[in-house]
């Protein structure tokens, strides 16, 4: 007994030092999204005003509002995560019409794979009957996955399907993309895990969308798995309960949810569109290539102190975000004039 007590302790220390964690995070996620929706709010206001705006003006405003999204998407993943390990999630299960929310949320993703050179593939035929969801948290499933099979897809296509099975319903996202190394298979879903050298459009990431999609799933009575191929193909197969009873104790509500407005994928999409490379290089969103192509030597005819070794050099920005390299260049033009 005296030898367990130390034991007893270390686990209790351990368990307050998480819960200290568990609503610092909860607190400072708080913190940033206050004044990051107030900030958010004037520059879409400024943005409506495009005609009295310059142009370099409407491009900055949009760079600003665009990162300001990321961040913002940041901000509330950590968020969540910590309301679920505080176990303080606030559901609202209602009956929804699935397929059609899952459809809708999917065609958002449309205008990126075209660009990307991709085909996407939506099927979701209607249920007999609205299913008992939480809409919100089925959006950040649907998109979180919509977007990792965008990640590490180069070619092919992106198929996303709904179906009923026996007492479940099934949405999986498969792609044609990089696949998941075997001995990677049982990993995904933990948190802040992320596969070494695996080949994607941006390196960016902090590890916890798919961890955040698995908590989710959990809360709606759910299951979710991966099959993979290297270098063929991957499927995120998400399960969850058709009937109202089989939902967790307390979640279900009344009334009927109407699919609500697209605006909550637009961090998700608009990532997505800036992994995509550039061929024009006067775009921002350019390759490392056109980067290097705009941060040449200035034609203006300035006299610099620099040795004549040095004259026709090429400067190379390389950055894991597409903004941040194009800002960078921008810097290298202006510091050449």
């Amino acid at each position: 007994m005296r030898a367990a007590e130390p034991d007893k302790k270390r686990a209790e220390a351990l368990a307050e030092i998480d819960r200290a964690k568990t609503l610092f995070f909860s607190n400072v996620s708080h913190e940033f999204r206050t004044p990051l929706t107030l900030m958010l709010g004037p520059v879409e206001e400024l943005l409506k005003r495009k005609k009295s705006l310059s142009a370099a003006e409407h491009e900055q405003l949009t760079l600003i509002h665009r990162n300001g999204l990321r961040l913002l998407k940041l901000v509330n993943t950590l968020l969540d995560f910590s309301r679920i390990e505080a176990g303080k999630v606030q559901s609202d299960f209602r009956p929804t019409d699935v397929a059609r929310l899952t459809a809708d949320r999917a065609s958002l993703f449309r205008s990126a794979t075209e660009q990307a050179g991709l085909r996407l593939v939506v099927d979701c035929p209607a249920l007999p009957e609205p299913i008992f969801l939480d809409r919100d948290m089925w959006e950040k499933i649907a998109l979180n996955l919509l977007s990792n099979a965008f990640k590490f897809t180069f070619h092919g296509e992106i198929t996303v399907e709904f179906r009923a099975s026996g007492e479940n319903v099934e949405l999986s996202v498969r792609d044609t993309g990089t696949g998941i190394p075997a001995d990677e298979i049982p990993h995904p879903f933990e948190r802040f895990h992320r596969v070494q050298n695996a080949q994607s459009r941006t390196y960016e990431g902090t590890g916890i969308g798919l961890a955040l999609v698995q908590e989710l799933v959990k809360l709606h009575g759910g299951s979710i798995r991966v099959e993979s191929a290297l270098g063929e193909t991957s499927t995120f197969i998400v399960s969850i309960p058709r009937e109202r009873t089989l939902i967790p104790t307390g979640s279900a509500r009344g009334g009927a949810a109407s699919v609500s407005t697209a605006r909550s994928a637009n961090p998700h999409v608009e990532e997505a569109l800036r992994w995509i490379p550039s061929e024009d290089p006067g775009d921002s969103a350019g390759d490392a290539n056109a980067i290097a192509q705009r941060s040449g030597p200035s034609d203006s005819g300035a006299k610099t102190d620099a040795p004549s070794s040095l004259h026709g050099a090429k400067l190379l920005f390389a950055d894991d975000n597409a903004d941040m390299a194009s800002t960078s260049s921008v810097f290298s033009e202006a510091s050449a004039r």
